[in-house]
């Protein structure tokens, strides 16, 4: 791919030096958009825009329905997170398993960035720089991909990337993707599909749990969430019920109708250590982790719910922890990061279910990263803190913590779970209870 200097300096000798960049992207755009079309140019009306297109040797791209084009109002963010999802699960489709993986990762990293984007007080269109920075991202895999694929697939793919590869080249700033060209560029890979790509929803899609390696969807949650009356310390009703009564009833405590009550704080967050026992268990099993490695993902477990929300699903009844990014509940599961991976109700109305979403995950970054990129053994390496600059900062920053391009505010968020990290290791995992201390 061309750098944009380069290219600048291709048309300095076509075009007056005044406006030049302006009216060079301007035929670009103009000229992109038609390729993915089909449309043809009259372009003897103006020989700079027949001299821009030699200059270039753009390739001819199949046609698509409709007249995509690059003029007009913008895609929004919604839209470009949609046609993002839909382009990542159809290549997903045909990738080879190699690099299932891979695609994963970039699929996330470019979620993490969208949530980053979209945070409140960022302002501007996020859409330009979201597409080039994913394109960066999946342009690597596809084109790796390339040769393991059928001839008529792998065509569809290289049009695709040649179209995309145009488009990127106009750069942030003078990148305009309207709804259309999404459209077309969707229809690219997919020429037979019905499914509007730009379709946005909240549901959960098996498929793209698939794809990131989650398997089937957790179960959603009904009206309460109650735990294992096994793992439960005995309420005191003896006011009135009386001891005999008090026997005969189970033991039973339902947290996502408590808070945490600085006179009954100690029930409380004994209640929800036994409910991180009982999941981290669960999904430890379900995922057969190795034995060695229980221990450490379950203290992950509590230390990230410890550094995330303090062991809260609730800031009052009926209103959940939530951040100003769309964080939400015990484990502050993003609802955009993860949309698509989980059920939002679900994250936000049940602590038992946002618990579980957020071992999962955890799960995830402690296996396919953490584990298998041998953190451990790199110079100043924790499997833990490893797991948890994953689990705050998307596939890409596993290593963050030691340092790797780390800014000051996330080496703060780092070192801030490390201090917990360590109590909890020490089997002082109650200490969360500073969090309510005056």
């Amino acid at each position: 791919m061309l750098a944009l200097e380069s290219w600048r300096r291709l048309f300095q000798f076509r075009l007056p030096s005044t406006r030049l960049l302006g009216r060079a992207l301007h035929a670009t755009g103009l000229l992109v958009g038609l390729l993915i079309s089909g449309a043809q140019a009259d372009t003897s009306k103006d020989p700079r825009q027949f001299q821009l297109a030699a200059a270039f040797q753009l390739p001819q791209l199949p046609q698509v329905p409709g007249l995509p084009s690059l003029t007009g109002p913008s895609a929004d963010w919604r839209q470009f997170d949609s046609f993002f999802t839909f382009v990542v699960k159809r290549f997903g489709d045909d990738v080879p398993a190699n690099l299932k993986d891979p695609l994963g990762d970039a699929f996330l990293d470019s979620r993490y960035e969208l949530t980053s984007a979209i945070a409140p007080g960022k302002g501007g269109n996020p859409v330009p720089e979201l597409f080039i920075n994913g394109w960066k991202r999946l342009s690597p895999i596809m084109n790796q991909a390339l040769p393991a694929l059928p001839q008529q697939t792998a065509s569809l793919y290289s049009s695709f990337i040649g179209a995309a590869d145009k488009l990127a080249l106009t750069g942030g700033a003078g990148l305009n993707l309207t709804p259309d060209a999404l459209k077309g560029m969707a229809r690219l890979i997919a020429p037979s599909s019905t499914a509007d790509p730009l379709a946005y929803t909240t549901n959960v899609d098996s498929g793209l749990r698939s794809l990131l390696g989650f398997g089937a969807p957790l179960p959603i949650p009904g009206r309460q969430s109650r735990l294992d009356q096994r793992f439960l310390p005995e309420r005191d009703f003896s006011f009135w019920l009386g001891r005999s009564a008090l026997a005969a009833e189970p033991a039973a405590s339902n947290l996502n109708q408590m808070l945490p009550d600085p006179k009954d704080l100690q029930r409380y967050l004994t209640a929800v250590r036994s409910l991180l026992v009982e999941l981290s268990d669960k999904i430890a099993i379900k995922s057969k982790l190795s034995d060695e490695h229980k221990p450490i993902y379950r203290q992950i477990v509590f230390t990230a719910a410890w550094q995330e929300s303090c062991w809260r699903q609730w800031i009052k009844k009926g209103t959940p922890v939530a951040s100003t990014t769309g964080d939400v509940g015990l484990m502050q599961v993003n609802r955009n990061t993860w949309r698509g991976v989980y059920d939002l109700k679900g994250l936000n109305g049940d602590i038992q279910y946002n618990g579980n979403a957020g071992g999962e995950i955890l799960l995830n970054y402690l296996t396919k990263h953490a584990i298998r990129k041998n953190e451990d053994k790199q110079a100043g390496g924790n499997l833990a803190r490893a797991t948890y600059s994953a689990y705050n900062g998307g596939p890409s920053a596993v290593g963050r913590y030691r340092g790797v391009r780390q800014s000051p505010v996330w080496k703060k968020v780092d070192e801030a779970f490390w201090e917990k990290f360590k109590a909890v290791s020490a089997g002082n995992e109650m200490a969360v209870k500073s969090c309510y201390e005056k």
